[in-house]
This record gives C-alpha cells, structure tokens and sequence, in this order.
C-alpha cells in the first residue's frame, strides 16, 4: 500500500530534532524503496529519527536528506536469527554492543531592543561531544547577513557577539555545530530598529543631531 501521511506521528521533538512513529502493513523493503516517504518530505528533516513497525520488522530509520532515508538498524524481525551452525556441539553467533550519544545545542534567549549600530549577543548552551559552534544571522529571506562567527564550547557553553544588521524584521539567529550540521538551533524571527537621535536646543527652536532645525 502507499505512503500513509496520517500514519507517520511525532514522538520527540526538540531544538530542531524529532524522533517519528511509522506503522504501516507494509514491509520493510517497500518502506525503503526510493520515493516511498517523498508526501512528507516537507515534515522531515536530515537527522531525525522514524521507528518503523512495519509488517516484518521492526527498525529506526535515519533520515538523511528530504524524503531519503538510510536502512537503518533493526530492531526485531519475524525472520529466524542469524546463527551459522558448523556441527552439533559447535555454534558460531555475533553480538555487537552500541551505545547512543545525545548531542543537542539550545539556543538562549535574544535581547530586545537591537539598534542597528549595535551588537547581537549570542549565547548557546551544549550537550554532547562538541567542539566548536558556528552563529550567523539571516534575514526574513533567509540569506545569511552576519558570521557565521565561530564559537569554541566551554564547560557547555558557547557565545560570540556579531555586528547587528540594518533595521528591519524578521531576522533570525543560527547556531550550528562545525562537525555535524544537523547539530543546529534557529531562534524566533526578531526585530533590528534604527539608532536614536539627540534633540539640541538652540534659542527656541530644537534641532537635531545634525544641526537641521526640527519642525513642530
């Protein structure tokens, strides 16, 4: 049967991560043909995860890049284990032993009240084997204005300061791990205003910065 959009739900999501359920009567090969997942392509991102229960095993599916996902590692199958038997009183059997390593990056709040003349203080805190971070700055088009500045992690922990943009809406900030981009956290779309200006008094007229006479 095809694709089912309704079957595929979110178990975990967090800092631009999420871990899928799939359940479907298909079997694990249909599931991997190319194009299978193609309808949700717009809900998958590269790094997240789908645990398929599919019609003959069950398996977490790595999402590599749009609709593509990788094989995977199986987790139960109704097929009979691996086993190689050489005579009766001798059984050779492979076991491996893995272990999951959580790596996040989670960006910390914006200060309000951005002036174009100013700086953007970007801070991120870490967790898992990451080195350094790179920050950048995108505008509502998503074209990277500012960085990326590279950040070295500390005590998981990481910061840099960047030029702010010119005024405007709908920036965004971007931290990414310089190993691994699917390692990464954008920020809700902020605003950049222009600096204020100083009002002179002369006589009895104001006048502005620039010495021009401010008409009331």
């Amino acid at each position: 049967m095809p694709f089912s959009n309704t079957a595929l739900v979110p178990l975990v999501t967090n800092s631009g991560f999420t871990m899928w359920l799939y359940r479907t009567s298909d079997s694990r090969a249909t599931v991997l043909a190319a194009g299978y997942f193609e309808p949700a392509a717009a809900r998958l991102e590269t790094g997240d995860i789908i645990v398929l229960i599919a019609a003959d095993s069950i398996s977490f599916l790595p999402v590599r890049v749009g609709d593509v996902v990788a094989s995977g590692l199986v987790l139960d199958t109704a097929a009979a284990p691996f086993r190689v038997q050489v005579r009766a009183a001798q059984v050779f059997s492979v076991a491996q032993i893995a272990s999951a390593v959580a790596t996040t990056v989670v960006l910390a709040p914006i200060a309000g009240g951005i002036l174009s003349n100013g700086v953007v203080q970007a801070a991120a805190s870490v967790a898992g084997p990451v080195a350094q971070v790179a920050f950048s700055i995108s505008n509502a088009a998503g074209t990277v204005v500012r960085g990326p500045t590279v950040a070295t992690v500390s005590a998981g922990a990481a910061s840099a300061s960047l030029p702010a943009p010119a005024a405007g809406t709908g920036y965004r900030l971007r931290v990414v791990s310089t190993a691994d981009a699917a390692v990464a956290a954008t920020s809700p779309a902020f605003s950049v205003t222009l600096p204020f200006g100083l009002l002179l008094q002369a006589g009895g007229s104001l006048l502005i910065e620039d010495g021009g006479r401010l008409l009331v």
